[in-house]
């Protein structure tokens, strides 16, 4: 077969076979079956930009809003296929749409319906202060899941490009955002005087699976009422029972004591654990800088497999192994041992740091080893020296140590006695990166490493694999070298399920009421926030075909199968006219009369009202064949009984509800007259089929 080069409306060129001939128009249709169409989805307004980049194999997208935004968002999206729908919050458009009243966490709906296939897109708004988030994804294979972070006072939980499933204002600051059991969440925001250096007072929330707050957790005063509450850590149990830290101004010395307090699921203290019991200040704090009080820094607690609790101190440079209950000789509240620090009770053989600097988290794994986020230390001058300790004088002047990293420690023995545990460096993942405070590493179920870098500026969070390789980052690319205030104190990886039913909005115009064959487009709308992205939103059709009530429904489901139907009822009138009749008494559906001799006549009222929506005129028509009466039609003075006896005779246009009546007269002209006989009368409204019949019956 000869084959030829056809040029097509897609900028393709198509083999096509000369016989049978092929028409553009064919061609075009044929290559739509066979490619698939193509997307395009563009933003707009005062400061608005879309990120990442629009890829037809994204779906979901961060649209960034500037000061002057106010609300107001334009989207451009389009698909190549000229058969194809666009639906914008579930409402088709064929061209820009701006959406007003928009705010931060709203979801932007796009639905592009072509070719054999149906593609819902989300654009999720973020405020002018949030960060610009951009994804590289190294290892496109690696099982990136949904990262929890904290921004201001801004919850968000961000996919692996960046593009928050769901961001949320809880009102001020925040920290530590991460799951908890049952489904919830836990947060720390702040209560008092929590502006950055301050370490402020703090409430624990937790939060349901919609992200609501359900309680707030603080740590309690012995005499009752609240005691400081710090955001570093916490841990919420599914009993309702939890671990709280507080940091505790001592009136005695002057200092800020550490406070891990555990509270019963009754709201009891359980017990509190204070550093100033178990701490030589002088000895183990590696905080010397003048004026510094808060000695100790604690910034993280576990719950270790024996019950006892693993705490991390910044300004010790040490992880502490508290006896949490009486056992082997301690009593409840020891510390069992040192990690790290001045008076560490673990050699580390194969770490040439001599252990953790300054750390912010110090984790335990399934296997007995430790994962810690080491920060480091500079040594800034004299009056502000650096927390490492020295490993050749751990009782000596500190030393710096500008770089972070992160370490797993195997604890091939621990300390007994006199003997000193050892510690043995599995692994340091070190990438010239330097976080100064806060930070956290997570060890992931697959064996990757999520690192929270904190007041490292040059990334937010990073995935690094077994081998040491970062498989994802994520950076701020609007960042400001030296503002923190957009910092997330940690990331941590937890998946949030849409517990959140979209919302669906069905409007009829015109009062819902319609005239039977009116066409009607109602207005539709469909929006989801809770991170599955909304998938269809479907209306049923207005129908008209006939008169009657009815309800139309629009149908909105998420990716997680959550749906909303909302309804409308709406009536639709017919075109017949209502005929009513009298003849003395009450209006009725038919009359009788009765004309027992030669020249009597009777008169009958004949009403007829328009019941549709808009005005109009009836065609009003009484064929007679009687011989032995006579019919006459009068309206007021006027005798219109030719043209009704001819069908042709129109009324005047009747508003809606208005009626006009029509004096129907009877006169027996004959003698012999058969029992019953009569007219029927019909009122069509003009320009329809539409019509309703009235019989009027006449008796001898």
């Amino acid at each position: 077969m000869k084959h030829v080069a056809v040029k097509v409306g897609l900028g393709l060129t198509l083999a096509l076979g000369a016989a049978p001939a092929v028409s553009p128009a064919s061609a075009h249709a044929e290559v739509l079956r066979t490619v698939a169409p193509a997307h395009g989805i563009e933003v707009g307004g005062d400061g608005v930009t879309l990120s990442p980049a629009f890829d037809p194999a994204i779906t979901r997208y961060s649209v960034r809003t500037g000061e002057g935004t106010d609300g107001r968002v334009t989207v451009a999206a389009s698909t190549s296929d000229p058969d194809g729908r666009v639906l914008v919050d579930g409402a088709e458009v064929d061209g820009p749409t701006e959406l007003t009243g928009l705010t931060a966490g709203d979801e932007i709906s796009v639905i592009i319906e072509d070719g054999a296939a149906t593609t819902a897109y989300a654009l999720i708004v973020v405020p002018p202060t949030f960060p610009n988030l951009t994804a590289t994804v190294n290892d496109p294979s690696a099982d990136v899941g949904t990262t929890l972070l904290t921004f201001r006072s801004w919850i968000a939980a961000v996919d692996r490009h960046g593009v928050p499933v769901v961001v949320d204002d809880l009102g001020d600051a925040v920290h530590d955002f991460k799951p908890a059991p049952g489904g919830h969440y836990s947060v720390a925001r702040c209560v008092d005087d929590c502006v950055f250096p301050k370490e402020g007072d703090w409430e624990i929330l937790e939060l349901d699976e919609t992200l609501a707050p359900v309680v707030s957790h603080r740590v309690l005063a012995p005499g009752g009422g609240f005691a400081n509450t710090n955001f570093h850590d916490s841990i919420l149990r599914a009993d309702g029972s939890r671990i709280l830290i507080g940091y505790e101004d001592n009136a005695t010395t002057g200092l800020v004591d550490a406070v891990i307090q555990e509270v019963a699921s009754d709201g009891q203290i359980v017990y509190t654990w204070n550093s100033a019991d178990h701490v030589d200040v002088a000895t183990e704090t590696t905080a010397t800088a003048a004026g510094v009080t808060d000695y100790a820094h604690l910034n993280s607690v576990e719950v270790l497999p024996d019950g006892d609790v693993l705490a991390s101190f910044r300004h010790l440079s040490a992880a502490f192994k508290i006896a949490w209950s009486a056992h082997d000789g301690y009593q409840r509240g020891d510390v069992v041992w040192r990690f790290g620090g001045r008076l560490s009770d673990f050699d580390f053989p194969d770490d040439p740091d001599g252990g953790p600097c300054a750390q912010h988290t110090v984790r335990p794994l399934a296997n007995g080893h430790l994962v810690l986020f080491d920060n480091g230390s500079l040594d800034n001058s004299p009056a502000a020296p650096s927390f490492c300790v020295d490993p050749s004088d751990r009782t000596g002047a500190t030393v710096a140590r500008g770089s972070t990293r992160v370490t797993e420690y195997a604890l091939e023995s621990e300390p007994t006695g006199s003997a000193q545990g050892v510690a043995r460096l599995v692994s340091s993942y070190e990438p010239d990166r330097f976080a100064m405070f806060a930070g956290s590493a997570q060890r992931l179920a697959a064996g990757d490493t999520l690192i929270g870098w904190s007041a490292y500026q040059g990334a937010v969070a990073s995935q690094v694999d077994a081998a040491g390789e970062e498989v994802w980052k994520l950076v701020d690319s609007a960042v400001q070298v030296g503002n923190y205030s957009n910092m997330s104190y940690r990331a941590a990886r937890g998946e949030v399920a849409d517990a959140i039913k979209p919302e669906a909005r069905l409007i009829l115009p015109r009062g819902a009421r319609y005239e039977v064959g009116e066409a009607v487009t109602p207005e539709v709308a469909c929006t989801d926030r809770g991170g599955s992205t909304l998938q269809s939103c479907r209306v049923t059709a207005v129908r008209t075909g006939s008169a009657g009530t009815r309800t139309a429904t629009v149908t909105a489901v998420d990716g997680a199968g959550n749906r909303t139907t909302a309804r409308a009822t709406y009536t639709v009138l017919g075109l017949r006219p209502t005929l009513r009749a009298r003849s003395g008494g009450a209006w009725a559906e038919s009359a009788e009369v009765r004309t027992p001799r030669v020249g009597s006549s009777r008169r009958v009222k004949v009403r007829i009202t328009n019941e549709a929506l808009r005005a109009r005129r009836y065609v009003v028509a009484a064929p007679t064949r009687s011989v032995a009466h006579r019919w006459a039609y009068r309206v007021g003075q006027r005798n219109v009984s030719g043209a009704i006896n001819r069908g042709t005779w129109r009324t005047p246009r009747l508003a809606p509800g208005a009626s006009l009546t029509l004096t129907v007269k009877v006169r027996r002209t004959a003698v012999s007259a058969p029992l019953v006989s009569g007219v029927k009368l019909r009122a069509t409204a003009a320009g329809t089929d539409a019509s309703r019949s009235l019989r009027i019956r006449v008796q001898r």
